[in-house]
């Protein structure tokens, strides 16, 4: 079918698909963050799978893992900028390949359930604390696992699939309901 069927339909679908899953994700986080808040003390362990998966409070004002502790305000306007610039290239991005999308909307969502407990907090609310053997892995939380699998996607995507589309023209929308 031409330009005028389907295609017209698939990129305002897309973009809304993009934003709703970024705010679902966002939602999530913040959900779940408060859950934390109002049930668990600050510092406070509930083993989940043994010691090995646990739930752990904690508060986190640098980046990713602990890094650069206490640069709160660098974090926000990093985190407000690069949330403008995906919000920026919606249109673009939704005419990527759905493995691109569902990246840019995990990090875009990730990147806005962080920067709102570092405008309201000062800190990120981190509880999810993996480890054993005398290791833990630093405590991390969902706006973070959305951000780590939103580039793990689009490392699969630049390594297998070409990255930013290949070249080629964006997939087609499956169920769309046109023919």
């Amino acid at each position: 079918m031409g330009p005028s069927g389907s295609s017209r339909g698939s990129l305002p679908r897309a973009q809304l698909w993009f934003f709703s899953t970024a705010l679902v994700i966002t939602a999530l986080d913040q959900v779940v963050k408060r859950v934390v808040v109002h049930a668990m003390q600050m510092g406070q362990s509930i083993d989940v799978v043994g010691s090995v998966v646990r739930l752990t409070r904690t508060s986190n004002t640098g980046g990713a893992f602990g890094l650069l502790r206490g640069r709160g305000n660098w974090f926000i306007v990093v985190s407000f900028v690069a949330a403008l610039a995906i919000a920026a290239l919606a249109k673009q991005i939704a005419r990527g390949r759905r493995i691109e999308r569902l990246a840019f909307s995990l990090i875009l969502g990730g990147a806005a359930g962080n920067l709102i407990d570092r405008i309201r907090l000062g800190a990120v609310i981190d509880f999810i604390d993996v480890g054993g053997s005398g290791y833990r892995w630093p405590a991390f939380n969902v706006a973070d696992s959305a951000i780590t699998i939103g580039v793990t996607l689009l490392a699969i995507s630049l390594v297998f699939f070409g990255g930013a589309a290949g070249g080629r023209e964006a997939e087609p929308d499956v169920g769309d309901g046109q023919e």
